[in-house]
């Protein structure tokens, strides 16, 4: 009964989940790597889209917990709740993909990093399973096929999301046949939403705005913006900030420190002339 306990309760370690979101980003990336053609050579992380990105590994991550929540007939999102398991996945999406001199990477691809990882997500996606066939059971009544397709659907929801994940992979390395694409309208509504948000948290950020100051203050800037857009071509402005962001943040900086103490390290080879 202990053994069973400590075997429930041991995916909720935080070592556990750490080694099992390395081990999910770490495979996202090699994906990447080969659908670009680009696998075992140095990388350029100013050719992917960080945020896309980003959404893809979350997705991939709680791809099973999601799909089996819309099976069960609870709230799809309700994974998501936990702040900081997705600011922990976070984490190591950033130290897999953007970590600098690619530190994070290099851990990854170590022999007893694989066994370590294989080993927890092989744990999770055993509980993961053993969780949805006893749900669907005390739902459905026990009924065989709809504990089997729950069983299946909750420890292989990654792989079944694989179509979605092709479309934002697409996207994040600048395919022009991506069919989904994050426009400026959109990234204005993300912003927007992130606002209100922190009202919503109470947040320190905002300054103590009310909800109707918030409202009358983002209807100024945004109206502001769309008038400016009219006349001058504001996506330049964005699409610069969004360059220099992801230049100073995403591997552009540290991509060419390491190049530059490379080129340090590297012995002078030029012929000397005998004196």
């Amino acid at each position: 009964m202990n053994a069973q306990l400590i075997l429930r309760q041991f995916p909720n370690h935080i070592m556990f989940r750490t080694l099992h979101y390395s081990l999910m980003a770490e495979q996202l990336r090699e994906e990447i790597e080969s659908r670009s053609g680009a696998k075992g050579k140095r990388r350029s992380c100013l050719e992917w889209e960080p945020f896309a990105l980003w959404l893809t590994n979350t997705m991939l991550i709680y791809a099973g917990d999601i799909l089996g929540n819309l099976l069960l007939g609870t709230l799809p999102l309700e994974p998501l709740c936990n702040s900081s398991d997705v600011l922990l996945s976070s984490c190591m999406w950033y130290l897999i993909f953007y970590c600098p001199f690619d530190l994070g990477h290099s851990v990854a691809q170590t022999v007893f990093f694989r066994i370590l990882a294989t080993t927890m997500s092989t744990i999770s996606q055993v509980q993961l399973i053993d969780k949805g066939v006893t749900l669907a059971g005390n739902i459905y009544g026990n009924a065989p096929v709809a504990m089997l397709v729950v069983g299946t659907i909750m420890g292989s929801g990654a792989e079944l999301l694989k179509p979605v994940a092709a479309l934002l992979i697409n996207r994040c390395q600048h395919n022009q046949m991506a069919p989904l694409k994050l426009s400026i309208n959109s990234k204005l509504a993300l912003a927007i939403s992130s606002l209100f948000a922190l009202h919503i948290r109470q947040s320190p950020l905002l300054c103590g705005l009310t909800q109707n100051q918030l409202q009358v203050y983002t209807l100024v800037l945004v109206n502001s913006y769309k008038y400016l857009s009219l006349a001058y071509r504001t996506e330049h402005f964005v699409w610069l900030m969004e360059t220099r962001v992801r230049y100073t943040f995403f591997g552009g900086l540290t991509a060419d420190l390491t190049k530059f103490f490379q080129r340090l390290l590297k012995p002078d080879k030029r012929r000397r002339k005998a004196f």
